[in-house]
């Protein structure tokens, strides 16, 4: 168990740390000094806060769903549903913009690291339920309200957007010089609003 708690000022800063040098290094090359020198501190100070790496990402994932899930829901929620839908397509362009391509680094890092890490797994997995949740009942109420299309699927069809999203983030992370984030998020924006116009039926 980490030895302070999250209330602690240098722990946010130590954190902070230990997702520059992850995304420098990935979380297998990196150790306590490549952290603690990305953080700004002493080895020292690194292991009064934590023990090992091992707390280290257990208190990451925490701080990363503790941040990043309340400020997604936080931003996500003025509008109507279809507004409601965009501002949620997009808050990755937003949260990416803080921390640039080394953010995506760092997700991709957890997804590989989940099967193996049962902390990180069950973030994933906590994750990626919110957000599934979260797409779904936007597109409920678009549905109730009769701003979507009737007959859409919206558990199905919040699947699909998520796993869309995740498959722009590997391309980001795998070719930043040639593949256009923003570009093709905004397809796939142009690709919902033409799926979800009130006047056809759907299936999916």
């Amino acid at each position: 168990m980490a030895r302070k708690k999250m209330g602690d000022t240098r722990r946010p800063q130590i954190l902070e740390g230990l997702l520059q040098a992850v995304a420098e290094r990935g979380f297998g090359a990196c150790n306590m000094s490549d952290v603690a020198e990305a953080a700004g501190v002493s080895r020292g100070i690194l292991h009064y806060y934590f023990k090992n790496k091992d707390e280290m990402i257990a208190a990451l994932v925490a701080h990363l769903r503790d941040t990043n899930l309340f400020a997604f829901e936080e931003t996500t929620q003025v509008g109507n549903a279809w507004q409601k839908l965009q501002a949620s397509l997009w808050y990755p362009v937003n949260a990416f913009g803080r921390g640039g391509i080394p953010l995506a680094r760092v997700w991709v890092e957890l997804w590989g690291l989940g099967p193996h890490h049962p902390d990180v797994h069950r973030f994933i997995l906590d994750v990626q339920s919110a957000l599934r949740a979260h797409f779904g009942k936007i597109l409920q109420e678009g549905l109730d309200k009769k701003l979507f299309a009737a007959g859409m699927q919206p558990a199905r069809l919040a699947s699909v957007i998520l796993a869309t999203l995740e498959g722009l983030i590997l391309q980001l992370l795998y070719d930043p010089e040639h593949f256009d984030f923003r570009a093709n998020l905004s397809g796939l924006e142009s690709m919902l609003e033409e799926y979800l116009k009130p006047d056809v039926e759907r299936r999916l």
